[in-house]
């Protein structure tokens, strides 16, 4: 009888355990398959997680790299900026410094020329009265010797007339005195060979007539005679006539160039005024023109402080330009500043999203694994399992509530079965528990 006792009670042992090692093993089951299932997604999560983080990391270099580089660019654009200013401000310097010298110059100059301006003004109005003075007198005197040249202007064209027609008529004078000579001569020698001729036509008529035709002969000879005689006697008169005018014209000629030995002696007068005169224009004249160079240079004096003025004005742009690149470049590097602080932010906001779900993960994992290594012992009652168990769980809920705080992964409201799957989960458990049951007491019937 004891040993049926005992072996009753042994299978009795073997059914209980039977009938709890049985949801216990379906229910680590079930729980495994879904801590694998969580595990997957958490890794699945965590590689991409790292990818981004990898991807971030490799944008926080290039951001840091580009960061440098625009730090580097700043400081050299900076360096250059500020070493051109430097130049430009020491051109300016310079070029105002050459601006007050030759404002000074310009001034000295200025004072002077307005100085040598006056005086020569002064000097040019006295000149120009003194001159106009004698001008009036020079134009009542040049009045008078105008009327004085035409008079000899009209005596010395007579004169020259005169002249003219002096040598014509001498020309002709001569010209017909010698035409008359040689008429005269021809008129002699004619007459003498006619002459002779007749005498010896008179000498032969005389032999051969007699002495009645004789004072015929005579008669006709000594009218002959008359007229020669009176022609002489005309040609005489002629040159006489002709002597008389040369000698009215040689008085002519002699009053004339003794007027012109009275007006040369005037004319001398009036040459050497006017050459004085033409001297004192000439004078006037270079002054003048001197004058108008001092004024040319002035001019060009003072284009050359406006292009000066100019230059300054185009290098005072250049420099406004230039501090308003330098300001545009300051802005735009403190935006890259901020745009890297942004990304530094985000950055180190990612870092510790990535901290943190790397520790949920290695927590679940924990859990996990004690889940896993925790084998329930025959002696330990089923409220110990249940009460580790529900330990366990919480463990798990609290992972996945830190990670959904996260938002990082699911929440535990999607893990947890509906009332029908609830339902059908403890009633496959109950048929399930039964069956393992019925076969403890059919065991334990068995050995009994």
């Amino acid at each position: 009888m004891p040993p049926k006792k005992g072996g009753k009670q042994n299978a009795d042992r073997t059914a209980t355990l039977g009938e709890k090692s049985a949801p216990d093993d379906a229910l680590s089951e079930g729980s495994k398959e879904f801590y694998r299932a969580q595990i997957r997604d958490l890794e699945e999560r965590l590689e991409k997680y790292q990818h981004k983080c990898d991807e971030l990391e490799v944008r926080q270099k290039d951001f840091s790299t580009d960061y440098n580089n625009v730090v580097r660019e700043k400081r050299d654009i900076v360096l250059y900026l500020k070493r051109t200013l430097a130049q430009k401000e020491d051109e300016i310097t310079d070029i105002l410094e050459k601006l007050q010298e030759l404002q000074a110059a310009k001034d000295a100059e200025k004072e002077s020329f307005d100085r040598q301006l006056n005086a020569l003004r002064s000097e040019f109005q006295e000149t120009k009265d003194r001159l106009t003075a004698e001008n009036m007198v020079l134009a009542g005197k040049l009045a008078s010797l105008e009327d004085f040249q035409m008079q000899k202007d009209e005596l010395m064209g007579q004169m020259e007339s005169l002249k003219e027609q002096l040598e014509l008529q001498k020309q002709e004078h001569q010209t017909v005195i010698y035409n008359l000579e040689k008429k005269a001569v021809l008129d002699n020698y004619r007459l003498k060979k006619e002459m002779q001729q007749h005498i010896a036509a008179v000498a032969t008529e005389f032999h051969k007539v007699s002495d009645k035709k004789m004072p015929e002969t005579t008669k006709r000879a000594i009218h002959e005679n008359m007229l020669v005689t009176s022609q002489l006697r005309q040609i005489s008169d002629r040159c006489k006539e002709l002597m008389v005018e040369n000698d009215a014209l040689n008085a002519r000629e002699k009053k004339l160039k003794r007027e012109m030995e009275i007006m040369e002696p005037l004319l001398n007068e009036m040459t050497r005024k006017s050459l004085a005169n033409q001297k004192v224009i000439q004078q006037l004249t270079e002054k003048c023109k001197q004058m108008h160079a001092e004024l040319e240079d002035y001019t060009r004096h003072k284009q050359e402080h406006q292009k000066l003025v100019n230059n300054h004005s185009m290098l005072q742009k250049e420099h406004d330009a230039l501090r308003q690149e330098h300001e545009s470049a300051v802005d735009s590097l403190n935006q890259n500043q901020a745009e890297a602080a942004r990304l530094t932010t985000e950055l180190q906001e990612e870092r510790t999203r990535r901290g943190r779900v790397e520790t949920v993960l290695q927590e679940a994992a924990m859990a996990l694994k004690e889940a896993l290594r925790e084998v329930p012992k025959e002696e330990d009652a089923e409220v110990q399992t249940l009460t580790r168990r529900n330990q366990m769980m919480q463990k798990l809920l609290a992972v996945l509530d830190s990670a959904a705080a996260i938002s990082k992964g699911p929440a535990p409201s999607h893990f947890i079965p509906t009332t029908e799957d609830s339902h059908e989960f403890i009633t496959a458990a109950g048929m399930e528990r039964k069956q393992k049951s019925q076969k403890g007491n059919d065991t334990s019937k068995a050995f009994s």
